[in-house]
């Protein structure tokens, strides 16, 4: 098979590992991976991890199929859905079970656990469709996870591009009171509708943004303390 031919067929998925080589060329092992060698040597595949290769330059387009299941989440899909203006480097991924991190072209793939795993869906990347977040669940992510800026996330809450309805209905289904507390004031400073998240609001302050000290005035409504400037986000 010419090499044109043999990448022709590996560009149809954003990775592929030594056995789906083994089964195309219909050859040994041995074989198969002194081809993988020499067309990562001649800059034509790339090595991903051990077994694990690609076609693709970008860390995105591959992040969502190093584990399964998993999709891509967090900051990378605030960015991704324009939700922020930052670019974030690397890809952030969501995945139900532990994974360590892999360095892909000087970029980090990054792997949290959640046990939140829905709200996710399938879209066109680039050359490859990817697992992604939907915008309501990534902000959710974010703020669970605590991985993201909580500027970021709160420019995601008051930007107007998300469906609020279903934003409150996600928040709710989480169960978290600290999740619904932040969702719900930032969503009425907003002007948005919220009320649904009261009666998930206990007693108990905590900091809007969980990266700052406990500082500031507080919000009786939804108990969070405003220990950041808004008019900055």
């Amino acid at each position: 098979m010419k090499t044109i031919e043999l990448l022709g067929i590996l560009s149809a998925q954003p990775v592929f590992t030594i056995n789906d080589l083994s089964r195309i060329l219909r050859r040994s092992d041995s074989y198969v991976k002194t081809v993988a060698y020499r067309l990562g040597r001649m800059g034509f595949i790339r090595r991903i991890e051990k077994g694990k290769y690609t076609v693709r330059d970008d860390a995105i387009e591959i992040a969502s199929y190093l584990a399964a299941p998993s999709y891509i989440s967090f900051w990378t899909a605030l960015m991704i859905h324009h939700l922020t203006e930052q670019l974030p480097m690397g890809a952030m991924v969501a995945v139900a079970k532990p994974r360590k991190e892999v360095m892909f072209n000087s970029e980090k793939i990054s792997f949290t656990k959640v046990s939140q795993f829905w709200g996710y869906t399938k879209m066109r990347y680039m050359d490859s469709d990817i697992f992604i977040a939907e915008k309501e669940k990534a902000v959710i992510d974010c703020m669970l996870a605590k991985n993201t800026p909580f500027d970021e996330a709160a420019k995601a809450i008051l930007s107007g591009d998300l469906d609020y309805e279903k934003l409150v209905v996600y928040a709710k289904k989480t169960g978290s009171s600290s999740l619904a507390k932040r969702i719900g004031f930032l969503m009425e400073k907003h002007d948005r509708d919220a009320s649904a998240l009261l009666d998930m609001a206990d007693s108990n302050y905590i900091p809007l943004d969980w990266s700052s000290k406990r500082k500031g005035r507080k919000d009786f409504r939804w108990k969070v303390i405003i220990n950041t400037r808004l008019d900055q986000i």
